[in-house]
């Protein structure tokens, strides 16, 4: 009799803990943060010195917000500038997407700078829509010592890059919080 006792509160043991271990493996997943994609317009000329030229946006997701980087390329093909996306505002029904990033693209000459000039402080406003297989609309370029003034005004297409989307997913951040405490390689000097 004991014997049977045993058995049967082994069963109801292994037929609770299922449950419960995909109970945590659900949290699990959604607390994992998802790769969403890597869209790029950059151009990069066959030249001995090969010179690069356009936008990348890496996107993750985690708890249903968007995060990730903003790329320009402006010149050498390589180290290329970037910073985080800032004030993300995404409707997942419509496609919707706006947010701003900070870079430093390079150095720049002014009166204000002196005479060996100063990092650049490059603001990035983008606003458009966000589907499966491309990112598309405005992309707005401020220096960071004149918010006031628009540089640039460029209407971009960014389409999903497969393979270095693939590359994302392998390496996507363990959290969104780890991601945000580590340094920005070639990040704004601002």
């Amino acid at each position: 009799m004991h014997r049977i006792a045993t058995f049967a509160l082994s069963l109801a043991f292994a037929a609770a803990t299922p449950p419960a271990a995909a109970a945590e493996a659900a949290a699990t997943r959604s607390n994992a943060v998802e790769t969403v994609g890597v869209y790029s317009n950059v151009r990069i000329g066959h030249s001995e010195d090969p010179h690069a030229y356009g936008y990348d946006v890496e996107l993750y997701r985690h708890n249903g917000a968007l995060f990730g980087l903003f790329y320009s390329s402006q010149g050498l093909a390589g180290d290329t500038p970037r910073g985080r996306l800032q004030d993300v505002r995404f409707d997942a029904a419509s496609g919707k997407l706006s947010f701003r990033a900070k870079l430093t693209v390079g150095r720049e000459y002014s009166k204000d700078s002196g005479d060996d000039g100063r990092p650049s402080r490059d603001l990035f406003e983008f606003d458009g829509r966000l589907s499966a297989k491309s990112l598309a609309g405005t992309v707005l370029h401020r220096s960071g010592y004149r918010p006031q003034e628009v540089d640039e005004r460029e209407t971009v297409k960014l389409k999903l890059d497969p393979q270095r989307t693939r590359d994302a997913r392998e390496f996507a951040p363990a959290s969104r919080a780890a991601w945000e405490a580590e340094p920005v390689p070639n990040g704004p000097e601002w």
